[in-house]
């Protein structure tokens, strides 16, 4: 792996536009394919690790080698199977249309909800299953909002003519999908106008996207009693049993006052309007693993006018991504066989330890951090669990039952098992050991009530990570992105947890005071900066990964700093600035402009230049490295740039 000089456009200067300087090139070059919303480095390693998963279920397909390989097998055979598939219509789901058809009242609705959020629909609200806040231990059974078709709540309340056009489309959409379950036209449009209105009606009652941010509000653990007590007429207790949550004896509500209108807005709906939204969003649910007629429709506004895809990907493509939705820690197996040398993991797991001191070292420099809380977050740095490549034990899969009958049948069933095997682990003590995200998945996370920081195979790989490659593109690359998790366990909500993954306040008051400030500079220097077109960032919004940004890049650098010492320059570039070049080029890419304005909308993260740009704007080692002055544009202005960590 190496840095390519056709990547960039030397013609700008990098301390103009630094993203331009380091990736120039390469968006000249290049163009968004066909079958996707973005193209850059992440989606070219996505493409890359598909093609092994591709590989892999045909031969698993064809000649499998065990149970587990037969079943992925199977699941994928099922799904290319279009004739029967297309013979099928819409037959794997009429039991849940004959279910919802037969809605007669608001408490039908209701009753019908434990079974469907079974197997998958999260109309109303869905349950979850992650570890207890308070005691992470035990695992605590969540209650999420759901049931809206539009990307978010303010999908439904924002003004903008991009909104409204996004809203008329939604209609359309909502209308031909009752059409495909048998509703007659002309009363498919008139309902696809009420449901709009009825699902508005939840949103006004949801929080905003970085509302829900805040832990303060969504962490709401309650006994049994007072879960009763959020929404009586809901009768939440009964719910729980009938979705077969037996051994929850708490419930964390994400958000009450929600729970709370539920029943009043749906009391207020026509039942007629009430059986169009389910119709619809079991229909939603399945459409992808339905005939074409279904599918071609959800991809017409899904695909195209929230994801800004011009046409499907390639089947097959599909197909994998789905066997990913539904075994995805099995489809990961083989590809960690196929694609993840052991070699990987050791270089990998030496880079997590260099930026885990340069944290410790960072903590224990902060002049303006009390002694207690430095104490109390140097304790929880050495508590900091590590996993990278795939997991220690993996998955059993035994009790799914999958052959080639039917391909919506089997990602029903495996939605169905799925919400079995979460329910299950209430009565269980946390499997320490238990990932997730599936190991082939370009992605990283920290686990704030794990205390630990993940990196799947998938993500260690070119132009990410390369095993034989130098310190500065593999520091550049996946360096500042392991930097960049762990920045996430002191980030403005990751902070709020400790060394046990119990969410409590162990910052002084003049920390968490002197914390904020920094944090709300970095919000107002993000709210600044432009999506697309009209549309800024949502400084509030992208926090957190901003703050993780800024203290991967800072981190990272540092650490590289320290063994590069005496490296020699390679193409006329500095090891520094090989480095910077190197995080820059992770970050290059393409988006349309529907996904950009889907995702200044509800995606926590910031536009890919911007995660360049503006970290860089404040560092200091960047400044160093190409020798520019303080005013250079790229930078901010000395006396305001930030340093957290």
């Amino acid at each position: 792996m190496t840095l390519h000089a056709e990547n960039r456009d030397e013609t700008v200067d990098p301390g103009t536009d630094f993203y331009r300087y380091a990736n120039g090139g390469w968006i000249d070059s290049h163009e968004i394919p066909p079958g996707y919303g973005a193209w850059g480095a992440f989606e070219e390693i996505s493409v890359r690790n598909e093609a092994v998963l591709h590989d892999e279920l045909i031969r698993a397909s064809n000649d499998p080698v065990d149970e587990l390989e037969r079943k992925l097998g199977d699941l994928y055979a099922s799904g290319m199977d279009t004739e029967a598939i297309e013979a099928s219509g819409l037959a794997p789901i009429a039991h849940l249309l004959d279910a919802v058809g037969g809605i007669g009242s608001a408490d039908d609705l209701l009753a019908l909800l434990p079974g469907l959020h079974r197997d998958g629909v999260g109309l109303l609200w869905a349950p979850g299953v992650t570890v207890d806040h308070d005691d992470s231990t035990r695992y605590l059974l969540w209650l999420v909002p759901s049931g809206l078709g539009l990307p978010d709540r303010d999908s439904y309340l924002a003004g903008s003519d991009a909104a409204v056009a996004l809203r008329a489309a939604y209609v359309e959409h909502v209308a031909n999908q009752l059409a495909n379950a048998g509703t007659p036209r002309e009363e498919a449009g008139r309902l696809a106008d009420d449901v709009l209105a009825f699902e508005t009606r939840l949103a006004e009652h949801q929080l905003a996207a970085e509302e829900r941010r805040d832990r303060s509000r969504t962490l709401n653990r309650m006994p049994l009693d007072e879960l009763a007590a959020v929404a009586p007429p809901l009768d939440l207790v009964r719910y729980l049993g009938e979705l077969g949550a037996h051994a929850a004896t708490a419930v964390n509500v994400s958000e009450p006052a929600y729970l709370a209108e539920v029943h009043g807005v749906v009391t207020a709906t026509d039942v007629d309007v009430l059986r169009a939204y389910a119709t619809f969003h079991v229909v939603h649910a399945a459409a992808d693993s339905l005939h074409s007629a279904v599918e071609d429709e959800d991809f017409s506004f899904y695909g195209r006018k929230v994801r800004g895809q011009q046409e499907p990907k390639e089947r097959y493509k599909r197909i994998v991504a789905a066997v990913g939705q539904d075994m995805g820690e099995a489809l990961s197996q083989l590809y960690v066989r196929a694609a993840f040398p052991e070699s990987a993991k050791q270089r990998a797991l030496h880079m997590v330890e260099e930026i885990l001191e340069e944290m410790r070292r960072s903590l224990q420099t902060r002049e303006w951090m009390s002694e207690e809380t430095r104490r109390r977050g140097l304790e929880k740095l050495e508590s900091f669990g590590v996993k990278i490549g795939y997991p220690d034990e993996w998955r059993d899969w035994s009790g799914l039952s999958i052959d080639r009958s039917s391909y919506a049948g089997n990602r029903l069933a495996a939605a169905r098992f799925e919400m079995d095997r979460q329910l299950g682990k209430l009565a269980e003590p946390v499997d320490t050991g238990e990932w997730d995200m599936p190991p082939h998945i370009v992605n990283a996370y920290y686990h704030p009530t794990r205390n630990e920081i993940v990196f799947p195979a998938g993500i260690l790989q070119e132009p990410m990570f390369d095993p034989d490659a130098d310190d500065a593109v593999n520091y550049g690359g996946i360096g500042t992105v392991i930097a960049h998790e762990v920045t996430h366990g002191f980030d403005d909500q990751g902070r709020r947890f400790d060394a046990d993954g119990h969410f409590s306040d162990w910052w002084t008051q003049d920390d968490q005071d002197h914390f904020t400030g920094l944090a709300d500079r970095l919000v107002e220097q993000f709210d600044g900066y432009v999506a697309i077109g009209e549309v800024h960032v949502n400084g509030r919004l992208t926090l957190g990964e901003n703050i993780a940004d800024l203290g991967g890049i800072a981190l990272a650098s540092r650490a590289h700093a320290r063994v590069s010492a005496g490296q020699p320059d390679v193409d006329g570039l500095t090891p520094a600035q090989r480095f910077f070049l190197a995080n820059a080029s992770v970050w290059r890419g393409r988006t349309s402009e529907e996904l950009a304005r889907t995702l200044a909308q509800i995606d926590p993260h910031s536009p890919r230049e911007w995660r360049v740009r503006g970290p860089v704007s404040n560092s200091d080692a960047f400044q160093e490295a190409f020798g520019l002055p303080d005013d250079a544009p790229a930078l901010r202005p000395r006396e305001q740039r930030i340093v957290i960590w």
